[in-house]
């Protein structure tokens, strides 16, 4: 008895060293994935850039069985796929250059008829870079824009931390391995719910374990999905610099938060910005560019009003900012003395205006 065509895609995805290159000269040779399953070995070897190692990893999967229970498996675990041509696959990913064959994906795939921006940027961030991910992520599905990125730590995690926190908003994750892996393993507490709000998504399939050339590629699928891509704090040689390009191919519109340019983790930040990326200095920026209306209501009913601070309270807050800072040098700042700085401090944490950045270090709470 035939398998079903879902079956026959399965297969030809999770074929170990056929990528995309191999797959579409054999999909281009025999016309479908039922004739490439019923090819002889002897036809398989007349493909130009296949080898006997491929023919013989094609031949020593063809087992029906086996496929079909392997697949019944994967849906058991809460993995569901996708291939090109298939009703769930994404519109947005359909005519792009190399567009994934198919998806596999946790939770769920994003809703098309919703904005949503790719965000990325440093691994190694800043402190205030990880603030303004955060921030910026949180507003972003406070606006009902859905986030989406590789769950990488520094900016990636940090943007989707930020969503996550707003209930009933969706945030997805495009990952360099297989969906049933967690990479990096750190940010297992956000891939976890990350399937429940959103989803989990790669064309590799499960049990791929996450390989460098892997993730250069799954960006294209991240700004591909998306409908504007950020980037925060990228370096000259930075890997979120490789979103943004294929943004710009794939025709979206590329948001930029500036930095100082004599630091190098804006290097490749301020270089998008001078060649035409939209500046962005707050959510109104990347709403605008959306066309989505901003509610400023959000944010001025979050504000903290000024008048509420005690004269010495407002000099210590003016001394601050999103870099932290220890109580001395706020003390040297401010004039006061560090027990009395330390009091304030304390104060305006109670009252929320700042946070403790690690051991004495403050610096302003967004």
């Amino acid at each position: 008895m035939a398998m079903e065509h879902i079956h026959y895609v399965y297969w030809l995805s999770c074929i170990k060293g056929i990528g995309s290159v191999k797959r579409n000269r054999l999909l281009a040779y025999f016309g479908s994935e039922e004739e490439i399953y019923a090819a002889s070995d002897t036809q398989l070897m007349e493909i130009k850039g296949i080898s006997s190692h491929d023919v013989s990893s094609i031949i020593s999967g063809k087992d029906s069985g086996r496929i079909e229970e392997e697949y019944g498996k994967m849906l058991s675990k809460g993995i569901r796929f996708t291939y090109k041509g298939h009703n769930a696959y994404p519109y947005k990913l359909e005519n792009i250059y190399d567009a994934p064959y198919s998806l596999f994906y946790k939770g769920r795939l994003p809703d098309g008829s919703r904005k949503i921006v790719a965000v990325a940027g440093a691994r190694n961030v800043s402190y205030s870079g990880s603030v303004i991910s955060c921030k910026l992520g949180r507003q972003l599905a406070e606006n009902g824009i859905q986030v989406i990125s590789g769950l990488a730590r520094g900016v990636d995690v940090g943007a989707q931390k930020g969503s996550l926190s707003i209930a009933g908003n969706s945030t997805f994750a495009v990952m360099g391995c297989g969906v049933d892996i967690c990479y990096p393993r750190q940010n297992i507490e956000e891939y976890m719910l990350i399937q429940e709000s959103g989803g989990i998504i790669s064309e590799y399939p499960p049990g791929m374990p996450p390989v460098a050339g892997n993730f250069p590629m799954r960006n294209r699928i991240i700004s591909a999905l998306s409908d504007g891509v950020l980037i925060i704090e990228a370096g000259e040689k930075s890997g979120s610099l490789i979103t943004a390009e294929f943004g710009i191919e794939q025709g979206k519109d590329i948001f930029v938060v500036p930095g100082d340019i004599d630091n190098k983790l804006y290097y490749g930040s301020n270089k998008l910005i001078k060649n035409g990326a939209a500046l962005v200095t707050n959510i109104e920026d990347i709403m605008d560019a959306l066309g989505i209306f901003y509610d400023c209501n959000i944010e001025s009913q979050k504000k903290k009003v000024e008048v509420v601070l005690e004269t010495s309270e407002k000099i210590v807050y003016a001394s601050l900012s999103l870099e932290p800072a220890h109580v001395s040098e706020i003390a040297s700042r401010t004039g006061f003395g560090i027990q009395r700085t330390m009091e304030i401090l304390i104060g305006l944490e109670l009252k929320h205006f700042v946070c403790m950045a690690g051991n004495n270090y403050f610096a302003i709470k967004i």
